[in-house]
């Protein structure tokens, strides 16, 4: 019991800390603070590296294989190797919504500002309410492209498809919080 309040309080604190929470000067990946917890485990990343270049030397086009190495890669922060890897299990899946979302966030956090948007937009064409892609759009119009009115309506539709979205609290503080700043880049 004691360890589900402090999970809750915690969980609490993490939502408080607003929009500014993405804005670290290193390209962290973007973790909704649900899926926070108190103490993070850390996937041995080396050892799933391994198994999956094994699974791969065997059947280079195992496509399980390929997204299951690029999530490696990605959660060791190699967004260079991961992006590879996204794009070779999208030749093989070229329709997979969220293999372009996927792709699209490690864009984002490799600096890739632009291609992450493109396949944000790939994702939304494959399946129309796909709410990661959309949700990450947002963060790429606010924090990186400092488009404030797009990040904005961008999570206005998603807060449409979902109104009881996960990031809903945190996407409406920072509509409130980038209209504001829109309007005062607009004087």
């Amino acid at each position: 019991m004691q360890e589900t309040t402090f999970t809750i309080i915690f969980l609490l604190l993490t939502l408080g800390m607003g929009c500014d929470r993405h804005r670290e000067p290193v390209r962290p990946a973007v973790v909704p603070a649900h899926q926070a917890t108190v103490e993070q485990q850390t996937p041995y990343y080396y050892g799933l590296i391994e198994e999956y270049k094994t699974i791969l030397a065997e059947d280079p086009n195992n496509l399980a294989g390929l997204i299951g190495l690029a999530h490696a890669y990605a959660g060791n922060n190699q967004w260079d190797k991961a992006i590879t890897l996204y794009e070779h299990a999208l030749r093989i899946d070229s329709h997979n919504a969220d293999l372009h979302a996927d792709l699209g966030i490690a864009c984002r956090n490799a600096g890739q500002a632009d291609r992450a948007l493109s396949e944000f937009r790939k994702a939304i064409d494959n399946d129309p309410v796909h709410q990661n892609a959309r949700f990450h759009m947002g963060i790429v119009y606010a924090y990186d492209k400092r488009d404030y009115p797009a990040a904005i309506r961008v999570w206005q539709e998603l807060l449409h498809i979902s109104p009881h979205h996960a990031e809903a609290e945190y996407m409406k503080h920072c509509i409130v919080k980038f209209g504001e700043m829109a309007k005062k880049d607009a004087r």
